[in-house]
């Protein structure tokens, strides 16, 4: 399996696994259906926008930006944002999410 070391090789590996193409939103999908432990199936515009911020929650939860503290009456989990958490300018904010997804998939694709 090759190993995923940069921004483009995770976007062509995970196009190549799950037959799509992907971006940002691509990866936040994907990240967001894992965590609820769901497969591809159709999802309403709102559903979609659930999963994409799942998904960015999760991997500034891997940054240490945000905490989980529970989950919802429908099983969503919970975020708050940590009160010592690095504000990240908005020019950075896209390469953090790239790097944290990088993290996240290298550890889906060890185990």
């Amino acid at each position: 399996m090759r190993k995923v070391d940069n921004w483009k090789d995770l976007c062509e590996k995970l196009s190549e696994l799950f037959g799509i193409e992907v971006d940002l939103n691509g990866v936040l999908f994907l990240v967001g259906m894992r965590e609820r432990g769901l497969t591809f199936q159709r999802f309403s515009k709102e559903e979609k926008l659930n999963l994409i911020n799942l998904g960015s929650c999760t991997l500034y939860q891997e940054m240490g930006m945000v905490s989980s503290y529970g989950k919802d009456e429908d099983g969503w989990p919970l975020f708050h944002q940590n009160s010592m958490a690095p504000v990240i300018p908005e020019e950075l904010k896209l390469k953090t999410l790239q790097d944290c997804a990088i993290r996240y998939f290298q550890k889906v694709f060890q185990g």
